[in-house]
């Protein structure tokens, strides 16, 4: 049988190949030290929650938490 292929599909299908054979060879090394990336994430973890927490300003002046007390229009004042 005639191999009638596009030569475009011919080499596509011998880079996907090979491609298929590299991957299959081994396991890839770790890029990333398991331990260190947990550390990375728990700081980043507390980083965050620092963030998002309301302290008192130093005057003593009321204040609310973030996203609270805001109310959104009705749509018929807009």
């Amino acid at each position: 049988m005639t191999d009638r292929r596009d030569p475009a599909e011919a080499r596509l299908a011998e880079l996907l190949g090979a491609w298929r054979r590299d991957v299959a060879e081994g396991p890839l090394p770790s890029l990333v030290d398991p331990d260190h990336a947990v550390d990375v994430v728990l700081e980043a973890k507390r980083q965050a929650l620092r963030r998002s927490r309301v302290h008192a300003p130093p005057d003593g002046a009321c204040t609310r938490p973030r996203n609270q007390g805001v109310r959104e229009a009705p749509n018929d004042v807009l």
